[in-house]
């Protein structure tokens, strides 16, 4: 999978990114409850009955991020094939903004944790990621993470997906303490971190 700020093939790592029942009218999602209920297959089913179809297997619901005038942001993991060496992937989407495009790793995002050289078995990425209210009035996913570099040094950064006015903004930058404002953020509850494990390069 192709990140867009540091990683390359080789490495899984970041890159920046539905399907709504056809009696949904889009200027409605923001109106409705996005409750979570359930996964049935390759969709979100949610309490009041609605789905959203993410086309993905393996299907993980994580959260979910509040925004105004649209439906909030679905915080999720999946694989977009169904027999395949493909790591699983985090994908951001609201459903006001349609079907979500996915297939050879579009719109999926690293999952955290631990990746190892599936040959070698050495450490390769790590990171710590968090969600909803991330920094002081920023709203989004963020990653704290590390890569070993071909020369051996590792590259330390910051991936931001944020919310700006309405639209998903994707960005890096240096890691300068940042964690601690988030970890605060945590404490008091504005934020959820996600769940991370130890997987493999993909061959």
């Amino acid at each position: 999978m192709t990140i867009i700020f540091l990683f390359g093939c080789g490495t899984s790592a970041n890159k920046p990114a539905g399907t709504l029942s056809a009696t949904i009218k889009k200027d409605s999602l923001s109106q409705t409850d996005w409750s979570f209920d359930k996964v049935s297959d390759t969709k979100l089913i949610f309490k009041d009955g609605k789905s959203f179809d993410t086309k993905l297997y393996q299907l993980e619901f994580i959260g979910q991020i509040q925004v105004d005038k649209k439906a909030p942001y679905l915080v999720f993991s999946g694989r977009d094939c169904k027999e395949c060496d493909a790591n699983l992937s985090i994908y951001i989407h609201s459903p006001s903004d349609g079907q979500l495009s996915v297939g050879d790793g579009k719109n999926s995002y690293a999952y955290p944790g631990t990746e190892n050289d599936y040959e070698t078995n050495n450490d390769l990425y790590k990171s710590r990621a968090f969600y909803g209210q991330v920094l002081s009035d920023i709203k989004g996913v963020i990653w704290y993470q590390s890569q070993l570099l071909k020369n051996g040094k590792i590259n330390r950064s910051v991936f931001l997906s944020h919310i700006v006015n309405g639209t998903l903004k994707d960005t890096t930058f240096a890691d300068n303490g940042q964690l601690k404002e988030t970890l605060n953020l945590l404490n008091n509850g504005q934020c959820k971190i996600i769940q991370g494990h130890e997987y493999t390069s993909e061959p």
